[in-house]
């Protein structure tokens, strides 16, 4: 029985998700990491955009495997799922912590600029006000945005899991972020020329390439042009950003 798009303006078949995703899995299963490893959805286009641009996608789950709170101060009711650290961690976050997106009280200052090296040393960091009461869902809505930025170029990396989600709602990720991203970039569709999931260590598996590009033998992560462009990609994608106080969630 052949297999359905997952939607029907999606040119994304579901199964091809499906079966790209277990086998990215199952390759981490076998390479286990002290934390779990990031999962990236890449997105090669036809054509570079003539303009920049960047959009932010919502998953169903959070990409990242903790959210952690840097501060000096208890808030008064800390969620389970957030993990409190004092101030004096933002010198130097645990490698763990660090695939974590990190919230940071917005009356500590960040050390280190915005260069790269420290950038890579922070993480994912995000400003939070605790005398809000609502910080906490905020976060977490947060830490279900990803954001696809295009400044030059045609192959971009978007943050969409982790070793540790479950297969099902790791498909559910990319799923969304593949259609979120179709319909944002320019000409959509018709300017997609293949998709592929990866981490940062793995082959990137396939999981669309338009017809007649023949981007299914091109790029099955051997290639070193393929491997300069994913790095390329996911080194945009980490940098830190400076975001407005009200910059939390997706807008």
């Amino acid at each position: 029985m052949a297999s359905t798009p997952s939607t029907p303006t999606s040119r994304l078949r579901r199964d091809d998700a499906v079966r790209a995703v277990a086998a990215l899995l199952r390759w981490l299963q076998k390479h286990q990491t002290p934390a779990p490893e990031p999962i990236y959805l890449i997105v090669a286009l036809k054509r570079a955009p003539v303009r920049r641009f960047q959009h932010q996608l919502r998953l169903p789950h959070s990409p990242f495997p903790s959210i952690s709170l840097v501060s000096d101060r208890l808030p008064a009711d800390l969620p389970d799922d957030v993990e409190l650290l004092p101030s004096s961690a933002l010198r130097s976050l645990p490698a763990a912590t660090r695939r974590s997106l990190v919230l940071v009280d917005r009356r500590l200052r960040i050390p280190g600029g915005n260069g790269k090296k420290a950038g890579a040393k922070r993480g994912v960091t995000v400003p939070v006000d605790l005398s809000n009461p609502a910080w906490a869902e905020s976060a977490r809505e947060a830490a279900r945005c990803v954001e696809l930025r295009v400044e030059g170029g045609t192959c971009r990396a978007v943050r969409v899991g982790h070793g540790a989600l479950a297969p099902e709602e790791a498909v559910e990720n990319v799923v969304a972020a593949v259609e979120a991203a179709a319909a944002c970039v320019p000409r959509k569709w018709r300017n997609v020329r293949a998709l592929h999931v990866k981490s940062p260590e793995s082959v990137a598996l396939p999981l669309y390439s338009a017809p007649g590009t023949n981007s299914d033998h091109d790029v099955d992560g051997s290639s070193e042009v393929r491997k300069r462009e994913f790095a390329a990609a996911t080194e945009e994608q980490g940098r830190v950003k400076k975001r407005k106080k009200s910059g939390l969630g997706c807008n």
